[in-house]
């Protein structure tokens, strides 16, 4: 972690959000910051960058669309009480929110469509399949990231720092990293990212990216509790995922966790799903058959 003091800020709106990862100091946000905004991004966002970066990659980087009738059936898992209060700190509503009901659960419900424009490195471009790749692993099929040339549902920008307000109307200056995200209903329909190119190591580079694209997943707040996770709020540069980390994604992603969940509903379906879980583990004179409602032990 470097030493160098930084401070976290948001703006917010009832239906859009956007989040700044890495600030250096000072930067004061109020509530007089919020303001509505379109539905769509401002024309010419992407017509400033080369064009065919996406299209630039290996042969059998960008993945082919996923079926409709991908299962959406996981294995039910035993959360710790840790992971559980975990995630109810980053994951349930928005940092610094004046909105009563902002207390909920936001996730997506469709495939990624993510494109990169800008001035990536070679290092960037692998960083963020690495990223891709492991957050579809660890959604399990209920979403999948994929990288395309056009039609994006999300942007990402690398950029100098001083050109994010042009990409992004909502940025709130001075930040390394930022992302926006759009929604409907608590579904997230969209998302924004900005990358510096100039300022960082690649090293933190490659942090803010992983950090910027796992919280426009719907992990949005911040946490100075765990100094080795992706949600760490000061400073880092933390290029993996913790333990705790690929805990909150795959719990955001399962299935039964659904947009718009308050905090009792969220404890009462994970509690549900540690009943299940329990329920299928048999002691030594049993065997268990499979996992879910439907599983049994047999006496030996």
């Amino acid at each position: 972690m470097r030493s160098l003091p930084l401070v976290r800020a948001v703006t917010r709106h009832p239906m859009l959000i956007g989040f700044i990862s890495t600030l250096i100091p000072i930067v004061l946000v109020s509530p007089s910051f919020s303001r509505p905004i379109s539905s769509s991004y401002p024309q010419g966002v992407a017509s400033s960058y080369p064009q065919g970066v996406a299209s630039s990659y290996p042969q059998g980087v960008v993945p082919q669309p996923s079926s409709f009738l991908r299962s959406a059936i996981s294995t039910p898992e035993e959360y710790t009480q840790e992971q559980i209060r975990y995630f109810m700190e980053v994951a349930m509503g928005t940092e610094y929110s004046s909105v009563k009901d902002a207390a909920k659960v936001r996730k997506w419900q469709e495939d990624l469509r993510i494109q990169v424009l800008g001035t990536p490195t070679k290092a960037d471009l692998e960083t963020l399949k690495t990223v891709v790749s492991e957050i579809n692993e660890l959604t399990a099929g209920t979403i999948r990231l994929q990288l395309v040339a056009q039609n994006p549902n999300v942007t990402i920008h690398f950029a100098p720092e001083w050109k994010f307000k042009q990409l992004e109307p909502n940025y709130q200056p001075v930040n390394y990293g930022y992302f926006w995200t759009r929604w409907n209903h608590d579904t997230i329909t969209s998302a924004n990212i900005l990358i510096t190119s100039k300022q960082v190591t690649q090293k933190e580079r490659s942090h803010l990216i992983r950090e910027e694209l796992t919280q426009a997943l719907g992990l949005m707040q911040d946490s100075n509790r765990y100094a080795d996770s992706m949600f760490y709020q000061p400073w880092t540069d933390v290029t993996q995922y913790s333990s705790l980390d690929r805990a909150l994604i795959k719990m955001l992603y399962s299935p039964q966790i659904r947009p718009g969940m308050t905090q009792a509903q969220v404890i009462g379906v994970l509690n549900s799903l540690q009943a299940q879980t329990r329920s299928t583990q048999c002691d030594s004179k049993g065997i268990a058959l499979e996992f879910g409602l439907n599983s049994t032990c047999v006496k030996r």
